[in-house]
């Protein structure tokens, strides 16, 4: 039978929520720009150089992320998933919690979750006093995690962004590096029961979580469909789940391309101006009346049939097919925010179910059109193409 040394029980107990709180030494946080602390366990610093902070009088709020903990080479040292970038670009600042790896090892870095609960605590009234109206705490891996566990203690969040959570032990090793298919197992199934309880019991705020397929830090095993059940019984708060069903790969599948469509959906939702309703936010289809005013379309007003997608990119947009071989093409801000919204009407060539139009630059958008299904294709400046799966609008 297997033997588990104290420090695995204490760490699996921790993450059910039934471990007396663990006195540890208070860890010193401090604010750093362009430098890293080398004897410091945690600090905060600006997440990115091109996004300098706008301040609580111009952003749309702040935007927390908590990095992977430093399995494969993923921790404090790479930069926020390409999702987050958006998030900065579009009008949030963004700051990042980090966690020296070295002095985090040798912590046992899972049993420290209060004092990194309280270090974002303070972080975040101190972000608030200053006038900051709206936090989001964002992370992957273990950092997913640590933004889930917050939102149970910190009031008044805004949202919280959660991409392959997990509590940090597992992907085949303890904390001590054992490695047995017996701990595995129950480190893996204790991180199910954290997730169970922890949606069970987080506030009414804007979740947006993603379960990946094939997460190597959770050995195979899905969750999505049984958050989903306990978000949908819950009916008080906005989320949306990308479940292993939607091409996600991987613990840090959300840092591909692949998810690009979800990063500019994930905008939407998190958009201030707009509140969604309680339950689930369906990506593709709830974002669609705020992506269509983005690009000053009104669907349908041209009298034309209205289509509405997203490319593999992750750009919205919209087409309207007219009389006499005319296009309305809409696109939005794309999942980095660096496209300005616009629409405009264009000549096409129409050969049966087909059509072909010139976007500027020599662009070329072909599409094929069946009843109810419209597949579109566009040609890009570096050679490659997107793919854009639309669906009718108003039907």
């Amino acid at each position: 039978m297997i033997q588990f040394d104290r420090a695995s029980v204490c760490a699996l107990l921790l993450m059910l929520g039934t471990l007396p709180a663990i006195a540890a030494t208070p860890i010193e946080t401090v604010t750093v720009h362009g430098r890293r602390p080398a004897a410091t366990p945690l600090w905060f610093e600006e997440a990115y150089d091109d996004y300098p902070a706008l301040g609580p009088e111009f952003a749309k709020g702040l935007v927390i992320w908590n990095h992977p903990i430093d399995w494969a080479g993923r921790g404090p040292d790479v930069p926020p998933i390409r999702a987050i970038e958006g998030m900065a670009a579009l009008g949030w600042d963004v700051i990042r919690l980090q966690r020296n790896s070295r002095l985090a090892e040798a912590a046992q870095w899972q049993s420290q979750i209060q004092p990194l609960i309280e270090a974002l605590a303070q972080e975040i009234a101190d972000a608030k006093a200053r006038g900051y109206r709206r936090v989001v705490i964002a992370g992957q891996g273990f950092g997913g995690g640590i933004a889930i566990e917050s939102a149970l203690s910190i009031k008044d969040l805004y949202g919280i962004v959660a991409f392959a959570p997990n509590t940090g032990v597992g992907r085949g090793r303890s904390d001590q590096g054992v490695s047995t298919p017996d701990i595995s197992g129950e480190l893996v199934y204790s991180n199910q029961r954290w997730t169970s309880s922890r949606l069970k019991t987080i506030p009414a705020l804007r979740l947006f979580v993603v379960f990946p397929e094939a997460d190597e830090q959770m050995l195979g095993n899905e969750r999505g469909t049984d958050a989903r059940k306990e978000l949908e019984a819950r009916g008080d708060l906005s989320f949306a789940l990308i479940d292993e069903n939607n091409g996600i790969r991987g613990n840090a599948g959300a840092d591909t391309r692949r998810f690009d469509p979800f990063a500019t959906c994930m905008n939407y939702f998190l958009e201030p101006d707009r509140t969604p309703q309680p339950g689930e936010y369906h990506c593709g289809t709830d974002e669609t009346p705020a992506a269509l005013a983005q690009m000053g379309v009104k669907p349908g007003a041209s009298g034309g049939q209205a289509w509405f997608g997203y490319s593999t990119r992750g750009q919205e947009t919209y087409l309207e097919l007219l009389p006499g071989n005319r296009i309305v093409y809409g696109w939005g801000d794309g999942p980095l925010g660096k496209t300005a919204p616009g629409v405009k009407i264009f000549d096409a060539k129409f050969e049966g179910a087909t059509f072909t139009f010139a976007l500027p630059d020599a662009l070329m958008v072909r599409g094929v059109h069946h009843g109810d299904e419209m597949r579109v294709t566009i040609e890009l400046a570096d050679r490659t193409r997107a793919a854009v799966d639309m669906h009718p609008i108003g039907r």
